[in-house]
């Protein structure tokens, strides 16, 4: 008789009783940070699909305009009875800090360009934002809710270089008082700015405000080739498992981990091999007794080679199970992207150049330096990079934001290849 596979609510009901609202570990994804469409758990195979087909017509407008990820540097501020202050982060946002607190905090900072970002705009936002309406300020709940926003210095590049000195506005994000993020509004960042702009309140001594940059997204010019293209990648991954276009596509990962732990270790017992599960892709340590995983299998030497597969192979695992979803969106964000314009860059086709130029003499020079180590990680990065479009697909922009689901994703292209092989370049790692 075929054993019956568990999905992950069952058998974290029937043997941990768990939270059912574990997550997978989506390699890629980060707390805090916008997730990619291959980092939303809750995604089915059809929803790709739909963005796929969406994004190749030029009409990522599934609940809202698609905007501009920006490459700059991130704040939050809100307006706390009548005096604006300033958060990085959750434990700022519990106890935000005041205009003086904020620049004292970037004071001593190592690079003067990065002290100036944040204090340079600190003072334009005090300067305007506590100047709007009353029935305006009730958006930040007196000091729970905050305007998430992007500081672009042009004289403190990241890998992208802009031309002008902006803060632009994202959207509020709702707290409980306690810095816990309860809700997301991406509408008042748009209706903010306006209101700002309208009382001539947006041109700052340094930064000038605006609302998300709306991006013009075109047809693919060769829109069924490369729909047919994407269409089958996914097809080929759903049929893998033998899944269906309802299945969510976390379902595909925790397959792909039965799979992978039933080929390492064939001979385990099931529950043993649960706990694996459980360890591995939802990062549950408490699945199983590590210190006594010898006498729970009866094997010391079979014990050590799990641990060493846990110490040295489950990372290298996690970036593997997700590479072909990874690959597939960056490439769609690059083709789509070739087809976007009205971009912050206000000289877009110069940054593209530049950015291609720099990359490749960049590439070329440590390909000369002799350093193998160096040589072999800028190789495989670069590989990465011809696999989603190559050098010539480099755009300048970090991606598109778009709403889908009541989600917040984006579609970056070829910008975590550039950006990595950047850091490496710039820092060596």
């Amino acid at each position: 008789m075929k054993k019956r596979i568990l999905n992950y609510s069952e058998f974290i009901t029937e043997r941990y009783s768990i939270n059912s609202n574990e997550s997978l570990i989506l390699e890629g994804g980060a707390a805090g940070h916008m997730s990619h469409p291959f980092d939303e758990k809750d995604l089915t195979f059809g929803d790709f699909k739909k963005i796929i087909n969406a994004g190749l017509q030029g009409e990522l407008n599934f609940e809202a305009e698609a905007t501009e990820k920006t490459d700059g540097q991130n704040v939050f501020a809100t307006v706390m009875d009548g005096e604006v202050k300033f958060a990085r982060n959750k434990g700022e946002m519990k106890n935000p800090m005041t205009l003086q607190q904020f620049k004292d905090k970037f004071e001593d900072h190592g690079s003067t360009l990065v002290r100036d970002t944040f204090q340079f705009a600190a003072e334009d936002l005090a300067s305007s934002l506590n100047k709007i309406p009353a029935k305006d300020l009730e958006v930040f709940n007196n000091g729970k809710s905050f305007m998430n926003m992007e500081l672009i210095y042009s004289k403190n590049p990241n890998v992208i270089y802009y031309d002008r000195d902006i803060i632009q506005f994202h959207g509020i994000k709702h707290t409980d008082g306690e810095g816990n993020e309860i809700g997301e509004e991406t509408k008042y960042a748009a209706s903010i700015a306006k209101v700002l702009k309208d009382l001539k309140l947006d041109m700052g001594k340094t930064f000038s405000i605006i609302p998300p940059q709306i991006i013009k997204l075109g047809k693919d010019i060769d829109f069924e080739k490369n729909k047919a293209k994407f269409i089958k990648q996914v097809e080929d991954l759903r049929k893998r498992y033998n899944l269906t276009d309802a299945d969510e596509v976390s379902r595909y990962h925790e397959m792909w981990w039965r799979e992978t732990i039933d080929k390492n270790f064939p001979d385990l017992g099931q529950d043993i091999k649960e706990g694996l599960l459980q360890r591995w892709a939802y990062d549950n340590k408490k699945a199983l007794n590590w210190r006594s995983l010898a006498k729970e299998i009866d094997s010391k030497d079979v014990a050590n080679l799990i641990k060493k597969f846990d110490k040295e192979d489950v990372k290298k695992k996690q970036k593997e199970n997700m590479r072909p979803f990874e690959d597939l969106f960056l490439e769609l964000g690059s083709i789509i992207l070739k087809n976007a314009s009205n971009f912050v860059a206000a000289n877009p086709d110069a940054e593209m150049q530049r950015l291609q130029k720099q990359l490749k003499d960049e590439a070329e020079a440590i390909k000369k330096s002799g350093n193998v180590s160096d040589i072999e990680k800028v190789a495989k990065e670069l590989e990465r990079l011809d696999r989603i479009g190559g050098i010539e697909s480099i755009i300048p922009t970090e991606g598109i934001v778009f709403r889908y689901k009541g989600k917040t994703m984006k579609l970056t292209g070829t910008f975590a290849a550039v950006n990595q092989l950047m850091g490496f370049i710039k820092y060596g790692r």
